[in-house]
């Protein structure tokens, strides 16, 4: 590859502007909050509420539905209005989801909040991803901003649940109002670092151009390839919802001793794994298309549910291998798809895209409720069975996908 063309070069970073940073240090900050409580929200409601799996489960996905169904109209908005606008109101919903969390006392309160929280992550998340994109023209300076800031997400991910642990184990909802205090400055941070005066130009034409929301659609569903990626990564949400949700709730549930410093152990292994791995593994694939290094992905992802499978269920041992070897999967396609988003979203319908991306985290609504269920009446192997053929129907959609003629007139070719 040319040199000029690799990602590894100082010359992109120095060109990361004070809207890049704001997206980036605010993610380190605000995940690492975030993970410092989250994982550790089944223990609590398990031992303390005693919530059954299919109630945690309930709660757990729709949440993610209301994040699914809100995205695509959300990230259109940030097309018309800005992105800095969209993200403070969610920063400030964070903050009175997750502070009610950790003075809440009863189960309906539990309900509510979450659902809550599944409102605010399509106002963050998808307009700070469009921010990237808005803020550098190169396209190889946009990939390495993607995965700088999957990278810092994870390394909050990988800090968090240690802190929590060594900090508040014996009453993980008081955590819940650092993580929303962190939200509340992260809100003004947000007001200060995006959108300044020389953005604002370029903005206003974007927004001209703009179709009508119901032609946004239009435009959006004629986009065979685009299309056929959301119902991939659909299965490869719920796929991954399992790890998040089911995974502790088999681990609560199969009588092993330090339940919750297993589950803490995990999102460890899961995160450090991709703070370790993340970049060499991107210098190794570099050369290869993207469509090629998602597969690679997968297939990683389907071997660590055949590992879930066969791993005794009081193992510890038998857990983090095959979280390290999902995680490992983990790594190479996320950061993949958000780059894969990037290059199909037209610059003035990407907030559009990068929130009709939330439609795939349905995935994560449906995840844990079938996880919960199947969890209950029959057992962990028959839901790792499902995730595997998932796993087979997704690689076979990116296969589809790959090959399909491209009619949509892009920035760049696709790889």
């Amino acid at each position: 590859m040319d040199k000029e063309q690799s990602l590894f070069q100082w010359q992109r970073v120095k060109r990361f502007n004070l809207p890049v940073w704001t997206v980036l240090i605010g993610v380190l900050i605000a995940r690492t909050s975030y993970f410092m409580a989250w994982p550790f929200l089944v223990v609590f409601l398990y031992q303390d509420y005693g919530a059954s799996a299919v109630e945690v489960g309930a709660m757990l996905a729709a949440s993610a539905f209301i994040g699914s169904s809100t995205g695509l109209y959300s990230g259109y908005l940030s097309d018309k209005f800005g992105r800095k606008w969209l993200m403070v109101a969610g920063c400030f919903i964070a903050f009175f989801a997750y502070c009610g969390i950790a003075l809440a006392t009863q189960m309906w309160h539990f309900y509510l909040l979450i659902l809550l929280t599944g409102l605010m992550h399509p106002l963050i998340d998808g307009p700070a991803k469009a921010v990237l994109g808005d803020s550098l023209k190169d396209l190889k300076d946009r990939e390495l901003a993607l995965n700088t800031r999957y990278f810092l997400l994870n390394i909050g991910g990988a800090a968090g649940p240690l802190i929590g642990v060594t900090l508040a184990l014996s009453a993980p909802q008081s955590l819940f109002l650092v993580t929303g205090f962190t939200h509340f400055f992260y809100a003004f941070w947000i007001m200060f670092g995006i959108e300044r005066k020389k953005f604002k130009h370029d903005q206003h034409k974007q927004a001209s151009a703009l179709p009508n929301f119901r032609q946004t659609l239009k435009v959006i569903s004629q986009d065979r390839i685009f299309v056929v990626l959301l119902f991939a990564n659909l299965l490869l949400m719920f796929v991954y919802a399992q790890l998040e949700s089911s995974v502790p709730q088999v681990i609560v549930r199969s009588g092993i001793e330090d339940a919750a410093k297993l589950i803490a152990m995990l999102m460890v292994v899961n995160t450090a794994t991709i703070v370790v791995l993340q970049f060499p593994l991107l210098k190794l694939l570099e050369k290869l298309p993207l469509f090629s290094r998602t597969r690679i992905g997968m297939v990683l992802l389907t071997a660590g549910q055949v590992g879930f499978i066969v791993s005794p269920n009081n193992s510890a041992l038998g857990w983090a291998l095959a979280c390290f070897v999902i995680s490992v999967g983990e790594v190479i396609t996320f950061p993949t798809i958000n780059v894969q988003i990037d290059r199909l979203a037209p610059a003035h319908l990407r907030g559009s895209y990068f929130g009709a991306t939330a439609l795939y985290t349905l995935g994560f609504a449906i995840g844990p409720l079938v996880g919960g269920a199947m969890i209950e009446w029959l057992g962990a192997t028959w839901l790792f069975a499902l995730c595997f053929v998932a796993c087979l129907s997704m690689i076979w959609l990116y296969h589809v996908a790959s090959h399909m003629e491209d009619n949509v007139e892009r920035e760049v070719a696709l790889q």
